[in-house]
């Protein structure tokens, strides 16, 4: 059998993908949209007979004038990328400069996350029908979610080994593996302790073979995050609510709800699993908000008024 050689760009890729696995420690899910915006400019590099090693500040401002139809997320998102791969080509002896370096990145506009007022929430976490397997499933999941601001693959990838039931925390390994404890409420510790101990989880996973919390409704496997949204959607439609959750909903409910009884930005940043405040400040209108509530309350002059 003939023995395929790799070609040079594809070392190249090969050597990329590991820096970003050892070197930065990426999810598999960062990784795989890093090599696609790289694979997508090596593609306009060959095209252009450039090199994929010496390209230039001027080959990147042509691929993104070719690119028009990318709007300023996804261009931002490609130089990010690519700043990291010039990184890359640097760490590894092959150029000195980083030709990413000058390009400044697209203004974002600033849109504020769709959330769910605390009425809406208690009525989606009364909706499940306690009777059934899948309804008490449900309600340990979504007092989870709610309880923790977990994101939804977090949530639906919970192991026995995570959770803590007895001091009430969740051991969470997010974005780039990077590990943080979050507490859980009393609710979502009754809800979990009363589904696992349940009749019916006992009878699908007698010997306990399953390592994940959360089971399927048809077989032995855990719940599936496309699965568990399709139970959001019924639960809002069956309260009556005329939004359309999104996967961040219950997440952006948790922090927002958090803001509104007076938590801090930097606690919100720890317990979502933000690696920068900048992107908790999302949520700076909330905390503003609530900032001048409180004012308005203590200060003398403002009372006076």
């Amino acid at each position: 059998m003939a023995i395929v050689q790799k070609t040079e760009d594809e070392r190249l890729l090969l050597s990329f993908q590991d820096f970003l696995l050892l070197e930065r420690e990426l999810a598999s899910l960062s990784i795989k949209a890093y090599l696609s915006d790289i694979k997508l400019f090596f593609n306009f590099l060959k095209a252009q007979n450039l090199s994929l090693t010496k390209f230039s500040n001027e080959h990147i401002q042509a691929y993104l004038k070719e690119k028009v139809e990318l709007d300023s997320r996804s261009v931002a998102r490609f130089l990010c990328s690519l700043r990291t791969y010039c990184q890359f080509l640097i760490k590894q002896g092959i150029r000195q400069d980083d030709p990413a370096a000058l390009i400044d990145n697209p203004r974002l506009a600033k849109t504020l996350p769709h959330t769910l007022s605390e009425e809406a929430v208690s009525l989606i976490l009364e909706a499940p029908d306690l009777t059934t397997h899948v309804g008490l499933r449900d309600k340990a999941m979504l007092e989870t979610l709610y309880a923790t601001g977990l994101r939804v693959s977090e949530l639906v990838n919970l192991k026995f080994e995570n959770i803590n039931l007895v001091d009430g925390f969740v051991l969470i390994r997010g974005k780039g593996d990077k590990e943080r404890i979050v507490p859980l409420g009393e609710s979502a510790i009754y809800w979990l302790s009363t589904y696992i101990s349940s009749d019916e989880r006992k009878l699908k996973d007698p010997k306990v073979s399953c390592p994940y919390v959360f089971l399927s409704a048809k077989g032995l496997g855990a719940m599936t995050r496309i699965g568990f949204w399709y139970r959001i959607k019924v639960y809002v439609k069956q309260v009556g609510l005329s939004s359309d959750p999104s996967p961040h909903t219950f997440r952006h409910a948790f922090a927002t709800h958090l803001l509104n009884h007076d938590a801090d930005l930097r606690s919100v940043q720890m317990l979502l699993g933000h690696s920068s405040l900048t992107t908790t400040q999302i949520y700076t209108h909330v905390a503003l908000a609530r900032m001048q509530e409180i004012y308005a309350k203590a200060h003398p002059l403002e009372k006076e008024n």
